[in-house]
């Protein structure tokens, strides 16, 4: 391959030639020997095509060793705009699919062959993996199964800044470290309107100068501004743009030269949304498409209701908010882009959309006219480029609509400014010329900027902290001010609405509602993210200060009691997990929670304080759409699936299965009960329209998806709560029903292998795995990742040793019992000891019960007593371990996410030997086993030998080895 394949491999992806500066670019990088620091094109000339240029970067140099190369295994596109990840992550799958699907002897083909080698992929497996990182509160949120993988990753500041600093919102404390490593180490950063980022791109920074271990494991990080309006100084290279050029290329021609008018009109604060109704009004004509963008969503839906209420007719009237659910935001997205979208089919039909932030940056729109509030001069410039965009017409009007607000929301001081420099240069005429040519020979102040964030000072010491994810420090360093700046903002919350949490008069429906969440985990498509403020406010039925779609919040202290709580998923002293009832005052920075749908909150168009209609609960829509369907079994499914209600006949089956006494009538009810409900979903008439109707896969509705998921499932008890009585139940039966299939698919069972279980082991599928199979298995996946990530010889000997030994813990004779269904002779008799039981994943009750009878201590980590085991041989060596030892003995006590620094202390009365072979050798320890102190010491050496990302990388190849060949059943 050649740099000069590049435009090839540009027109085979996206079937039209590159513009001049993407055609130059991956030469130029090459030639430069690193990424540019920045890269400033004008808006409308295809930034996301750095994907491209990433992409191919990538398999040229995938010969090269990882210290030689310029390209990064990871590419991130990091973004402030909800909308933005959607098109972003739209751009990535397009070359994805033609990577997997490239013609024989095409450049495509070439650059997909070249990328397989940088993880041995396989034909039939994708070339890359596109992932679209979302927030969620279990291991679900899971987003990328290996670190030897390629990948394009789209995410927020908070998503992706989150994860790299070992903090992630809504990440399980212990998955924290392998997202730290997949984002930490071998990733080029891609900061999307970088001045919107200024925080956190200089605590990366920072953390690239701070830690700087003797010998790197892999490429560091590469941070990457792309932005069309900055006034940062720039340390490092800026590839030129050639005017000239671009204006000798027909189609950039027109894009750069797109005639645009802009003028402005004053008006009073209290009057503003019905005159910027009526501008937009005026604009219309057949065919027209106005775009009208307001600072805050009040301020939008204020407009919105405004254009509802004017008599206009034909006129499709649109509204668009980044905070909002993804089965929300799709159908109005979908409607947005057949009408606004770039290329579309144009028609006479009118329409008005009115949208926040949320367009500015990313989403492909191309208005007929703009009718804007007047803004900060980087946000305006951004939403100029959303009007002729494609320089298809000879004219484009631009309003800008100012009040007399001289305290205005969200831009403050920079938006006074731009008004007084817009003003100046309308001086002489009443428009001014805002092609992209003519902004970019303009020279605005610095004051009409947004103001930059400034990062406090990034002390090794915080990240020495930040890397303790198990225990975490009690004084843990918040981390918002790192990502978002001193003054500007603190992560939001992510909120998730369900069914069935409260009782008729408003009480708690179980006293620990885990059983009820957990039966479906929650997921990212099913959140919002709100400020916090901004929820605790809304919890106290309080009216919040007006919002824009940015991440920003300013803090404010908080002690009021409110009676209406929300559940937040805690970590519990003995290394579990659950769900509690908080106040608002409790809520934290970066907190997955978990809202009653009775509370409301949020409306078709997304978050909305003021609406106190029940929100649907579209967790089994979540769960679907991520390979894993499952139904809740209780009198609210039908309204959740948008059907009409079950008949009496299958809640009698449903009871009888429950109470039966006789075995046989149990069964028969069971079973009776599956075809049922089965009917009950073939024969129901699904609506056309709405989240259920929207086509998936080959084309079928995620409706019939369902219903194909629901032919091989059946009904099971996910556990038992302490107090829940469904409505269809006797009252003595807490049980919690769902409907699943019985056994996941291969490709997404990696997801569900959450090692989070009450006996810290992985259950997948219902099949017993010996402890020597499990560690061969996991031995030779991590020594493959090792590999494809050409680490040293003795680095990939110490990884293989550790997953072949990190399991030996659980030859405890109660473990073993554990492992059958506690039952303590079938574990003697048998002739080897097992590392996975073969129960049924979803029977936790079956597992809380065999854990009971085993006789193990609640809390008790099998991988205690594999790290004793590995001491104790490594200790009784003739000759010195070829590899490091240190890192073998963490590698194995870390292997379920504790031990940074020290694992879980558990109250341990039982005295007798664990036995295990290593390599032959016949190990035994006595137990108890004490907490071990050199664990912390051992960690800090380790960090400081190998970096905080390289040791993070490291247990995360014994991890994902792990959980990989759990869900793939051995």
């Amino acid at each position: 391959m050649r740099c000069e394949d590049f435009p090839e491999f540009f027109r085979e992806v996206h079937g039209h030639e590159p513009f001049p500066w993407q055609k130059d670019l991956p030469r130029q990088i090459v030639e430069a020997g690193h990424w540019p620091s920045l890269v400033d094109v004008p808006t409308g000339l295809g930034k996301t095509s750095m994907l491209d240029v990433a992409v191919f970067l990538l398999a040229l140099e995938a010969d090269l060793p990882p210290a030689q190369r310029l390209a990064r295994r990871r590419i991130f596109l990091v973004v402030d705009r909800r909308i933005v990840v959607d098109q972003a992550e739209e751009h990535a799958r397009r070359i994805a699919d033609r990577l997997d699907n490239a013609e024989i002897g095409s450049v495509t083909a070439l650059v997909a062959e070249r990328l397989r080698r940088l993880s041995s992929s396989t034909a039939g497996r994708p070339v890359l993996p596109v992932v679209k990182m979302r927030g969620g509160a279990t291991w679900d949120a899971a987003w990328l199964s290996r670190p030897d993988l390629p990948a394009i990753v789209t995410g927020t500041v908070d998503q992706v800044g989150s994860r790299l600093f070992f903090r992630g919102y809504g990440v399980s404390p212990r998955r924290r470290p392998i997202d730290a490593a997949l984002v930490g180490a071998d990733s080029l950063i891609l900061v999307d309107e970088s001045h919107l980022a200024t925080a956190l791109t200089a605590s990366l920074a920072s953390a690239s100068a701070v830690d700087a271990p003797p010998h790197d494991l892999s490429p560091r990080p590469v941070i990457t501004r792309l932005t069309a309006t900055t006034d940062e100084e720039i340390d490092g290279w800026i590839p030129a743009f050639d005017a000239q050029a671009h204006l000798a290329d027909p189609v950039a021609a027109r894009r750069i030269t797109a005639r645009k008018r802009l003028r402005m009109e004053s008006t009073q604060k209290r009057t503003a949304a019905k005159r910027i109704a009526e501008v937009a009004v005026e604009a219309l004509s057949p065919g027209a498409r106005v775009l009208v963008v307001c600072n805050t969503i009040d301020r939008a839906r204020e407009v919105f209701a405004h254009l509802s209420r004017s008599s206009v007719s034909d006129v499709q009237r649109l509204l668009l908010i980044g905070r909002s659910r993804s089965y929300e935001r799709e159908a109005v997205v979908d409607r947005v882009l057949a009408l606004f979208g770039a290329g579309r089919d144009e028609s006479a039909a009118s329409a008005v959309l009115v949208a926040t932030q949320t367009v500015e940056v990313g989403i492909d729109l191309d208005a007929t006219a703009l009718v804007t509030e007047s803004s900060s001069w980087d946000a305006l410039v951004q939403r100029i480029g959303r009007v002729n965009r494609r320089g298809d017409r000879d004219d484009s009007v631009v309003v800008v609509v100012d009040d007399d607000d001289s305290r205005p929301p969200v831009y403050g001081n920079a938006r006074l400014s731009t008004v007084e420099y817009l003003g100046g240069l309308l001086a002489d005429s009443e428009e001014l010329d805002v092609s992209p040519s003519a902004l970019r020979r303009l020279s605005p102040p610095k004051g009409t900027m947004l103001e930059r964030a400034a990062a406090p000072y990034l002390l090794p010491a915080h990240l020495d902290a930040w890397t303790r994810t198990s225990p975490a420090p009690v004084n843990d360093a918040p981390l918002d001010a790192y990502l978002h700046g001193i003054e500007r903002g603190v992560a939001p919350v992510s909120l998730a609405w369900r069914d069935g949490l409260l009782l008729a008069d408003g009480s708690p429906a179980a006293a620990d509602p885990s059983t009820w969440i957990e039966a479906i985990p929650v997921r990212g498509e099913e959140s919002v993210e709100v400020p916090l403020v901004a929820v605790r406010l809304w919890l106290a039925g309080r009216r919040a200060a007006p919002l824009s779609d940015w991440d920003d919040d300013e803090w404010a202290p908080f002690a009021e009691d409110t009676s209406r709580e929300v559940l937040r998923k805690e970590a519990r002293p003995d290394g579990t997990v659950g769900w509690e009832w908080v106040s608002a005052s409790l809520i934290r920075p970066g907190d997955s929670l978990v809202v009653p749908s009775e509370y409301g909150g949020l409306d078709e168009y997304g978050w909305n304080p003021a609406s106190e209609v029940p929100v649907r609960d579209v967790a089994e829509l979540a769960a679907l759409d991520r390979g894993q369907a499952a139904l809740r079994i209780d009198e609210a499914l039908a309204g959740r699936l948008s059907l009409q209600p079950l008949s009496e006949d299958f809640w009698s089956l449903l009871r009888t299965w429950r109470t039966s006494d006789d075995p046989e009538v149990a069964a028969t009810a069971r079973e009776s009960g599956e075809a049922a409900l089965r009917r009950w979903l073939a024969g129901s008439a699904w609506p056309g329209a709405g989240p259920w109707a929207r086509p998936v896969a080959h084309g079928e509705s995620r409706g019939s998806a369902l219903l194909s998921a629901m032919s091989a499932a059946e009904l099971q008890l996910a556990s038992r709560g302490r107090r829940r009585d469904l409505p269809v139940l006797p009252a003595r039966d807490s049980s919690v029903i769902i409907m699943k299939p019985t056994a996941s698919g291969q490709v997404a069972a990696w997801r569900e292998a959450s090692d989070e279980t009450p006996d810290g082991t992985t259950h997948i599928f219902e099949r017993r795995v010996t402890l020597k199979q499990h560690g061969d298995a996991v031995a030779a996946r991590a020594e493959g990742i090792a590999r494809n990530l050409r680490l040293p010889e003795e680095l990939v000997r110490a990884v293989a040793d550790a997953a072949q030994w990190h399991d030996l813990g659980k030859t405890d004779p109660r473990f073993q019992a554990m492992l059958f269904g506690g039952d303590r002779v079938s574990a003697e008799l048998a002739e080897e000891p097992l590392a996975k039981s073969g129960m049924d994943a979803g029977d936790l009750q079956r597992r809380r019960d065999a854990l009971r009878r085993s006789g193990l201590p609640r809390g008790a980590r099998h991988e205690a007593w594999s790290q004793a085991l590995v001491r104790d041989y490594l200790e009784k060596l003739t000759t010195p371990y070829p590899a490091d030892a240190d890192l073998v003995l963490h590698l194995v006590a870390s292997h379920h996410g504790h031990a940074r620094p020290l694992l879980p202390a558990v109250v341990e009365t039982a005295q007798h030997d664990i036995s295990a072979e290593i390599d032959g050798a016949q190990v035994t320890v006595a137990v108890p086993q004490m907490v071990d102190l050199e664990d912390a010491t051992r960690f800090q050496r380790l960090n400081a030998r190998y970096g905080r990302w390289g040791l993070a990388l490291l247990e995360a190849i014994v991890r994902c080895a792990d959980m990989t060949v759990s869900g793939e059943g051995s």
